[in-house]
Order: C-alpha cells, then structure tokens, then sequence
C-alpha cells in the first residue's frame, strides 16, 4: 500500500505524483504528493504545493489526508540533518493530526446543529467520486441544471485523496438540501435539511440484511422496480424515477451528416461470467438462459410468479447472483456479438472498454470514447444507437433519442421494470434478438422526440425535488 508523501523535492514531488498510485477497493484511494518549493504548472490532481513554512494551518485547516511520511530523494543532506528534519516533521503532523480532529468535530457538530434558514435563497449541495462511470456525470448534469436554474451549487468531486472525516466544505456551504447518487449520506445532516438520493444499482445497502437510517425529509429515488422492491422490504418508501439527459450536451447537430450506420457506445461485460468459467455447470445454465433469451429477449426478475431466474435457480441449483452473471453477459456481449454476425448494409461501430479482446467484435471497435459531447456526435452520425439492456429507458436509450439518432432498444416491455408514459415509444424502434437482421434490411422509420426531451431532461428532476420541499415546507 502507497503512503501520502511531503517531498522536499519538488522535481521528486512531480515524477511520483505522475504515477498515479492506486489502493484499496476499485483502486479508490489516489497517493497525495505534497511538496515545498517553487510552485510547478501541473493538471495533476494528487500534486498539492504547500510550503513547509506554511506546513501546520495547511494541513490543519485542510481536506485532503495528512502525509505520514517526508521525502529527501535529490536532495544532497546529511543523515544528522535528515534526521532532525523528520523528527520534526513527524512532531508537526501530530500536531496536525489533533487539530484536523479538533476542527473535523466542529464541522460535525455544526452540520449535525445548524438549520439553514429557507428564507434565503435556496443552496444545493452535490457530491461524487471521479472513479464512478456513470454517477459523477449524473450529479454533475443535476449540480449544472441547479445552477442553470438560478441555484446557489456546490459540487465537490473526490479524486480517493480526502479525509472521509472532514466536512468543512459542505458546513461552510449550510445546504438546504442535499442530492446523492447510490449513496444515503445523511448521518450528518440536521433535520431540516431535504436530502434527495436517487439509487440507480444494487448497492450493498439495497441488498444487505441492514435496515439503513432514514430521516424525515429523507426522499428516495429509484431508477427500476427492482431496486423499489428491495426498499419495501426494508420497509422503506421510494419513488420511480428514470434516467434524465442533460440536453445541452446530448443534442441533433445539423452540421454533422447521419451515415447509414449503427453505434453501440458502452464497456463489454465479459468480466460478470469470469470468475465462474470453471464451473462445469456454467454450459448447461449458459445454454438453457439463452434459449429463453433468444425467445423472449430478458429472464423475468424473480418477483415475476413466471420468473426465469428462478427457474434456472432451482434447475441448476445455483444462486441469483450467478444467474445475473450469465444474464448480463447475454444482454451485453452476447447481444453486440449477435450484431457483428448478421447479414447488414449497416455499416457497424462499436466503442467501449474490452471489446478489442473479444475476436467477434474486435473488426468493428474504434476505440474508448469519454462521457458527454464525444458520445453524442458519435450518435449524430449514426442512424440507429443499439439499446441491448434489461430495461428500456436506459441512459443509452435517451443518449441516442436526445442525440436525434433512432435507438434501436432490445425489447424488454413484457418485464415491466420500466415505468414511463407509452408515448415515448414514438421516439424508440424495438427489437427482439431473433428479428435483429429483418429490422436492419427495412428502411428506418421517422421518430419523434419532442416529449421524450420534454420529460426525461434533468429539469425534471430537479423541479420535483422543488415540489417536494415546496410541499413540505407549506
């Protein structure tokens, strides 16, 4: 494991700082490079200038860990020196370490004690980690919508090099209301203070045996049926709620010409079956879930009375998280290899992390493109976006129908997890596995977008959380 550093060097402070070190948990925790000297122009997130004249308040009054360790490399000094040096540097953060406690309680205490006053312009506070895929840009598209909107907006994106424990950013700020991503964060905040979390995957506070805290203006989100089911059995209320675009990035762009093309933007879920190779039995299970998936296009979830996960459970004797493994490698890499392997005029495209190993697909793959603009004029000039997934209104989905291109979406209507208006099926063509070819041999039909826009933008959102506060508040 990497420890956080203060170099002497600054030369020294750039070239570990270059590195990148990783640790922990999906590589989560980044390696702060704190160094003195002159102040170097770098993008670097991780490399911090702080004087060592400056060293105590820096630290203290900081946010990001405390270096547990000082560097001497390039630097010519004696062992006596070096040795006075570090014992006091080490009696220094010591000394930083009780005063960040010291202020790191205050912060506590006056989030836990301070409620805003909501005669005041309203404030929203965001927060999310840049090692996410998805959730840093959907709180960062809402934290945009705030301020677009009039709202006072702070967002503030970990990089894995803060201290978990200081809240002096967000207590500064006094939010009226909070908004989180897959997370509750809420042990902290006062009563008055309106937190809206929106789950969008099954985390391990949705499918553990724990019964989570929930305060009273507390306000749940959930993007599908299923994570709404986990809640309820924890007795705990939520609210359906879609994917949204951020229609200012997502957008037709008349100067870019649409080709007779299908993209399919999004990694390969090779990784999900893996660790389960070796299982004799995985051929089996593969061949009888895609039988069923090859007919039907999903495995119904288990709260269906029909469900095929659980019949594939009992047939096979295995676990509902081994089943999902299979199931969402058939709804990703089986369904973009199926594209690459039918008879088209449709000249195909395939972007996203892993696709160059998978020999099927790897002809067609152009490479990693980055979230936002990039991915929609890739849309642009494209006449269909593939949509395989295990529901309908997919953040793919509503990438390529804000784009204006027509999303081809696998047909997972009859599994119910969606629930939207049916009139956004003006702007979608389906398809089921088996009628993949006979859709791309017939002339595209014309799609509408305007209500599909109108109610999947991130205004939405954001004006029911206001609906929600203005209600209470009355």
């Amino acid at each position: 494991m990497y420890e956080d550093i203060y170099f002497l060097n600054p030369v020294e402070a750039l070239r570990v700082a270059t590195e990148q070190n990783r640790w922990g948990e999906n590589n989560y925790f980044l390696q702060v490079c704190y160094y003195d000297g002159e102040k170097i122009e770098s993008d670097l997130v991780n490399l911090i200038h702080l004087p060592i004249d400056n060293l105590l308040e820096g630290l203290a009054y900081g946010t990001l860990r405390i270096p547990s360790k000082i560097d001497f490399e390039g630097l010519e000094l004696s062992d006596e020196i070096k040795v006075n040096v570090e014992l006091n540097f080490n009696m220094s953060i010591q000394q930083v370490q009780m005063y960040r406690n010291q202020f790191n309680a205050q912060y506590l205490h006056k989030m836990k004690n301070s409620a805003p006053d909501f005669s005041e312009p309203l404030r929203f506070y965001l927060s999310a980690s840049s090692s996410t895929q998805v959730m840093q840009y959907v709180s960062k598209n809402i934290a945009d919508t705030l301020q677009a909107m009039g709202y006072d907006v702070l967002f503030e994106l970990s990089h894995g090099m803060e201290d978990t424990s200081s809240l002096k950013n967000m207590s500064e700020f006094n939010p009226h209301a909070t908004i989180n991503v897959n997370h509750l964060h809420n042990s902290f905040l006062n009563d008055a203070v309106f937190n809206f979390v929106w789950f969008q995957d099954g985390m391990p506070i949705l499918l553990n045996e724990e019964i989570p805290f929930i305060r009273g203006r507390d306000h749940i989100f959930v993007l599908v049926k299923g994570l709404k089911e986990l809640l309820n059995k924890k007795g705990i209320e939520s609210e359906l709620l879609s994917f949204m675009m951020n229609e200012n990035i997502y957008k037709s762009r008349d100067e870019i010409k649409k080709d007779k093309k299908i993209v399919f933007i999004g990694r390969s879920y090779a990784g999900w079956i893996e660790h389960i190779k070796n299982d004799v039995s995985l051929n089996e299970i593969y061949k009888g879930a895609l039988e069923i998936f090859e007919e039907k296009s999903y495995l119904k979830n288990l709260s269906h009375q029909d469900s095929e996960i659980r019949f594939l459970m009992e047939k096979y004797n295995k676990t509902k998280e081994y089943i999902d493994y299979i199931y969402m490698y058939l709804m990703r890499d089986y369904c973009v290899e199926k594209l690459c392997t039918i008879n088209t005029d449709y000249e195909i495209e395939i972007y996203g992390h892993g696709w160059s190993q998978n020999p099927i697909v790897a002809p067609y793959f152009k490479g990693i493109v980055e979230y936002g603009e990039d991915i929609s004029k890739i849309y642009n000039s494209a006449t269909y976006g593939y949509c395989p997934g295990g529901y309908v209104l997919m953040q793919r989905t509503l990438e390529c129908a804000f784009s204006e291109t027509i999303p081809l979406v696998l047909d997972v209507r009859a599994d119910k997890q969606d629930v939207y208006n049916e009139k956004i099926e003006e702007s979608i063509e389906f398809f089921h596995i088996k009628d993949l070819e006979l859709i791309l041999s017939r002339e595209p039909q014309e799609k509408r977008y305007d209500f599909i826009k109108e109610q999947y933008g991130y205004k939405h959102f954001v004006n029911r959380c206001i609906e929600i506060m203005n209600e209470e508040l009355s």
